[in-house]
């Protein structure tokens, strides 16, 4: 493409990288994830986090009147281990909630779809851009947003630059070129790149995707989990190379142009674009809140204190719940976003209330 059309977007670059039918990182399915790929998810922890969401979706359901059917929709649903740990807490503890709780999982990988489906048969496995509004219920997205293609920029002087994929005999390099108007507009609405040398990422594809979260349900609520800042944070000096990570081997490294097809590729959410293009659907903000806060008010400690199941058990559990939760880790790394549809106003829900308050 670059051969035959000249430089082209780091967005498109990474759709391609990850996205790619067939060479895309993301197209080998499940051997990427987990402890013996490149990244793991909360779902690899165990079945920890499942079974603290499926405590609000309990209470979810309770304040949308208990309908005839849950609808759970979760996009980039991976190999379905979430869904999977969902379902079980709920027939192992809300067996009323299981019989009307029906499962839709999105995935644009094939192989992701195709390990989902194996995982939880009862499910509809989908490819994304297929899932239509289906009543109510939630809609859930793990580590979703991060892996969105996302514009590069940078400031030289007065003037901002995109950085641009372009080739150099048969290595790919960077390059720079004016930014269109819709990512100048974007830059300067959240303040990215404000001094000179600063770089920073924008993500033209939050809107299209968060609306395509929207358009699964009818009434019900949107829990978006990853991790992120608000712009004022997101582009202040502590973040003056960005955030743009690659992931080889659970290593980080910043060779973005380098393994193409076979790292992943990650940038943190823009949580302050989250919220004003929800406003722009239609949608409400319930709450953004840290993961710690939110699976401990949805009981992750409860039990933690008791050696039911024997020991060796009771351990795991605890190791499980540390890994969640530790505030230097993916307790207060990752972020929970709660959005509503057709709700007003808004209602209060446990998980974005402060576990820690007196």
């Amino acid at each position: 493409e670059i051969r035959s059309s000249g430089p082209i977007s780091f967005a498109r670059f990474m759709e391609l990288a990850l996205h790619h039918p067939e060479h895309g990182y993301y197209a080998r399915g499940p051997e990427r994830l987990g402890r013996g790929g490149d990244f793991f998810t909360a779902s690899d922890v165990g079945a920890t986090f499942g079974a603290c969401l499926s405590r609000q979706l309990v209470e979810m359901d309770a304040l949308l009147g208990k309908p005839a059917t849950f609808h759970y929709v979760e996009h980039g649903a991976g190999r379905g281990l979430l869904a999977r740990d969902v379902e079980d807490a709920l027939c192992a503890k809300e067996p009323g909630l299981a019989r009307r709780f029906n499962a839709v999982l999105v995935d644009t990988s094939s192989g992701m779809r195709a390990a989902a489906a194996g995982r939880l048969p009862e499910a509809r496995v989908e490819a994304a851009g297929v899932a239509r509004p289906a009543g109510a219920g939630c809609v859930v997205a793990v580590e979703l947003f991060d892996a969105l293609p996302v514009h590069r920029v940078r400031r030289r002087g007065e003037a901002l630059v995109e950085v641009l994929v372009a080739l150099e005999g048969d290595t790919l390099v960077e390059a720079e070129g004016p930014p269109g108007a819709d990512l100048s507009a974007w830059a300067e609405a959240y303040g990215a790149a404000p001094e000179d040398g600063d770089e920073a990422e924008a993500c033209l594809a939050l809107g299209p995707t968060l609306a395509g979260l929207a358009t699964s349900i009818d009434r019900g609520f949107i829990v978006i989990v990853d991790y992120g800042h608000e712009a004022k944070r997101l582009f202040s000096p502590a973040h003056r190379r960005g955030t743009l990570m690659a992931y080889h081997r659970h290593r980080a490294n910043e060779d973005y142009l380098l393994r193409v097809g076979e790292q992943d590729l990650t940038a943190h959410v823009n949580l302050t674009a989250l919220r004003v293009e929800a406003e722009v659907l239609g949608l409400r903000v319930a709450g953004i809140t840290t993961q710690d806060r939110f699976l401990i008010a949805n009981g992750i400690l409860d039990g933690l204190d008791t050696d039911e199941g024997g020991p060796v058990a009771a351990t795991k559990r605890r190791l499980q719940a540390k890994q969640l939760i530790h505030p230097d880790g993916m307790g207060r790394t990752f972020k929970v976003a709660v959005l509503t549809k057709g709700m007003e106003p808004p209602p209060s829900i446990r998980g974005l209330a402060d576990p820690f308050a007196r």
